[in-house]
């Protein structure tokens, strides 16, 4: 995979805590995933399909999606419920629109599908391995949460 691939979605995922959130996450390192489980306690996955194929996914802590959830929502959070499911629904549906306009730009459109969810410590992905899969770390308010990418380029 090329790191034009990976980038638009790194830039979009800065962009878009900064500007919905007023939050700095801060990328910490990249790594090639191996397996199809989460770190995490909530995963937002969304398909790819045009001339980029693949999925984007957003898996946070649940410490830092009940944080998100209540800088989008103004209401406290502290644990996972469907709203704060909801939030990190938005939070890769604004992702993958954002990066999806780079791709344009640059005459490799494609579709997203609509999110799907899943919640639980250990879950697993239901993630194609056709395309290799990339994961950028992040850290935001001394925790970690993981964007990951796995795309090809349709001739």
């Amino acid at each position: 995979m090329k790191a034009e691939y990976i980038n638009p979605f790194v830039k979009s995922t800065i962009n878009v805590f900064n500007t919905m959130l007023g939050m700095s996450p801060v990328k910490k390192g990249l790594y090639i995933k191996k397996d199809k489980l989460s770190r995490h306690e909530i995963s937002g996955f969304i398909g790819l399909a045009g001339k980029i194929n693949g999925f984007v996914t957003l898996s946070f802590s649940e410490n830092i999606a009940c944080l998100i959830a209540n800088t989008f929502l103004g209401e406290e959070k502290k644990e996972i419920d469907d709203d704060v499911v909801d939030v990190v629904g938005e939070m890769i549906n604004m992702i993958a629109g954002g990066a999806k306009k780079e791709f344009v730009e640059a005459g490799k459109p494609f579709k997203i599908s609509i999110p799907s969810i899943i919640t639980g410590k250990g879950h697993m992905l239901g993630v194609s391995s056709k395309y290799p899969c990339f994961g950028v770390e992040f850290e935001l308010n001394g925790d970690c949460f993981d964007l990951e990418v796995a795309v090809s380029e349709q001739k």
